[in-house]
């Protein structure tokens, strides 16, 4: 497999794109979905490798530092599963997952009894604080040797798929 670079033109217009590549579109964007699906599956194997010592996911991971970004105030499951764009099923899992470990709780919503919003114990911030950049950082080495700047062109591109499971739009 040949490295690639980053191409200065990659978050180019589609106006500047050759006509013989337009003609085949269907055909780059069912490519470029493969393509994601074998990278997604391959970073989340190797994640769970790397959080193999906390006995997480990746996914588990990702809700444990969302737990931590909205802090004191907690958040419902439906908006940790919008922030992480999974169904709402799989946030609750990662919430029971991380209530086992001791690193969150749920509590009852203070306008309406009827919800929970699940926030950090003080062990799951212990946790963040003391190792959550370790961890970060482990799992930031799983996308290779790119660059700082390609790594922001592609989050940039991941960032034009939708995650709502809504068709992207295309002119």
């Amino acid at each position: 497999m040949t490295k690639r670079s980053v191409h200065p033109g990659w978050l180019m217009s589609e106006a500047a794109i050759p006509a013989e590549l337009q003609e085949n579109e269907d055909a780059l964007r069912f490519d470029a979905f493969m393509q994601l699906l074998r990278t997604a599956g391959a970073l989340d194997r190797a994640a769970t490798d790397a959080l193999s010592d906390l006995d997480l996911t990746a996914g588990a991971f990702g809700a444990l530092v969302e737990l931590g970004v909205v802090g004191e105030s907690g958040v419902a499951p439906s908006e940790l599963a919008r922030r992480l764009a999974v169904a709402r099923r799989t946030a609750t899992l990662y919430v029971d997952i991380l209530t086992r470990h001791g690193w969150a709780q749920r509590d009852a919503h203070p306008d309406d009894r009827r919800m929970v919003l699940a926030r950090l114990t003080p062990e799951g911030e212990a946790l963040l604080a003391e190792l959550g950049e370790a961890y970060k950082r482990r799992l930031s080495h799983l996308l290779g040797e790119i660059t700082p700047l390609q790594a922001e062109r592609l989050r940039q591109l991941l960032a034009l798929v939708p995650t709502d499971g809504s068709p992207a739009r295309h002119a």
